[in-house]
Order: C-alpha cells, then sequence, then structure tokens
C-alpha cells in the first residue's frame, strides 16, 4: 500500500513540475525574445542618420586630474563606417582611424606615415591612454554581436543584459545596457570582463533634438579598476550633409 501511495503521490507531483519548468522555459524565451526586439529598436535608432559628422574633444583624466584633452572630427555611415581624424594637439594632429566595416579598423600614423590594420586581440586596447578601445567602434551596433535578454524596466528605463552570441569574440562576458525612453536610445552601459566583474561604465548625457531624435553630446567612460575616467563631448553637429562613400577607403588615410 505505501508504494502504491508513493507512486500516486509521485503521479500528482511530476505534472506540476513539468508544467512550471515549461512556464520558466516559455519565461526565459519571452525575455529573449522581447530582449532581443528592444535591442534591434535601439540600433536602429542610434543609426537614424545615414550620414553624422561632428567634432569633438576627448579629455583625458588620471586619477582625477586632467591629463590631456584631444580633438577629432568624426564622420559616420550609419554605424559601420566610421572615420576619425585627430587635429589637436600638435603630436596626435594627423592620425587617423578607418573603421571600413565591423571586422576592418586601420590606422595611420603621421609619424612613419604607414597604415597598419588593428590586430583583433588590440581592440580591447585603450587608444592614446584613453579609456575608449577600437573595440568600442565596433560595437556601435549591438545587436549583430549580442544576444539580449530583456530583465525589466523601472520607470522610464529599461535593462537589458547582453551576452555574445555563438561564435562571436568578445572581450566582454556581457553588457549590462539601460535605456530610457525619454530621449530613446542608451543612456548606460556596464561592461563585464572575461571573469564576470563589472570593469568599466560609459554614460551618454545631455541629449539635445536634432532632425526629430536625440543625440547625447557628451559620453563619459570609466575604469572602475583604475578610477581612471575619459570624457568625449560633441560639437558641430551635422545630420544632414551626405558623406562621401569615398572617405572610407585606405588612399583616404593617406591624404594630408
Amino acid at each position: 500500500m505505501k508504494s502504491i501511495t508513493v507512486l500516486l503521490a509521485s503521479a500528482l507531483v511530476l505534472p506540476a513540475t513539468v508544467v512550471v519548468a515549461e512556464q520558466a522555459a516559455s519565461a526565459a524565451e519571452d525575455a529573449f525574445s522581447k530582449g532581443a526586439a528592444i535591442l534591434k529598436v535601439a540600433d536602429e535608432r542610434a543609426a537614424k542618420f545615414p550620414d553624422q559628422t561632428y567634432t569633438a574633444s576627448m579629455e583625458i583624466f588620471k586619477s582625477g586630474n586632467l591629463r590631456q584633452t584631444m580633438v577629432f572630427k568624426m564622420s559616420m555611415k550609419g554605424l559601420e563606417k566610421q572615420f576619425i581624424n585627430f587635429t589637436a594637439p600638435g603630436d596626435v594632429a594627423g592620425m587617423k582611424i578607418l573603421m571600413e566595416d565591423r571586422d576592418t579598423i586601420y590606422m595611420y600614423s603621421p609619424e612613419f606615415q604607414k597604415v597598419r590594420r588593428v590586430a583583433a586581440h588590440m581592440q580591447n586596447q585603450g587608444f592614446l591612454g584613453s579609456e575608449f578601445t577600437p573595440e568600442d567602434m565596433v560595437l556601435a551596433k549591438l545587436s549583430p554581436s549580442f544576444d539580449a535578454e530583456l530583465i525589466g524596466k523601472t520607470g522610464d528605463e529599461t535593462k537589458l543584459v547582453l551576452k555574445p552570441k555563438a561564435g562571436q569574440t568578445s572581450s566582454f562576458s556581457k553588457l549590462e545596457i539601460f535605456i530610457d525612453s525619454k530621449v530613446g536610445g542608451v543612456t548606460r552601459i556596464h561592461y563585464f570582463d572575461p571573469a564576470g566583474k563589472h570593469s568599466r561604465t560609459q554614460i551618454r548625457e545631455a541629449w539635445q533634438p536634432y532632425e526629430g531624435a536625440q543625440i547625447p553630446t557628451k559620453i563619459r567612460m570609466k575604469n572602475l579598476k583604475t578610477g581612471d575616467e575619459t570624457v568625449i563631448n560633441l560639437s558641430e553637429i551635422d545630420v544632414k550633409t551626405p558623406v562621401s562613400d569615398d572617405l572610407f577607403s585606405r588612399r583616404t588615410l593617406m591624404r594630408g
């Protein structure tokens, strides 16, 4: 009788367990489905303007003190093609960076008058002493590289957790991104190193309206391991003037 009772009890418990597991799996799938849709929209909003140009000052802070300020001009087509030309100070003026596509980044040094390709293993290295890296250029659009999970919403802010897609190489084990519906874009990114430790934080602020959309005009990147920070301030933003495709070539890097 005891064994029959146990079997009956098991028969009653097992379906309930299966239902709970199925509900949990369904909820997880829903979170990833919604996360992917939200991330896709965020990328589309970031790439709203086919062509963009702006001037930027990049302030490098070490131990809380301003160590250097650099100035560069940026030209973009969507988010996949980017061209940076440093104009100041004198020791970096003429240095250029070209991203032809997500897998191809070149750098031109006026000192040696040579173009070199940025190797994949070097893309996570801070550029010119800043907290920004060539990999950050590649990650201007996030949905091609990461699977997104919707974590939740608090007020106007939606949180997603992103993990590298299968087959994608990344310096990060995951990202946490926060999207503010008031500005319609990503306002904060938490970067986690391969060990799962929160290593950097990017904050996008001072959002300004341009042609029916909002653009952040100040971007902060803080290294949580060292406490050092780099701040980029944007000015002279132009989203109307077309940018020639010819700009995004190695030949352009060699021009004076």
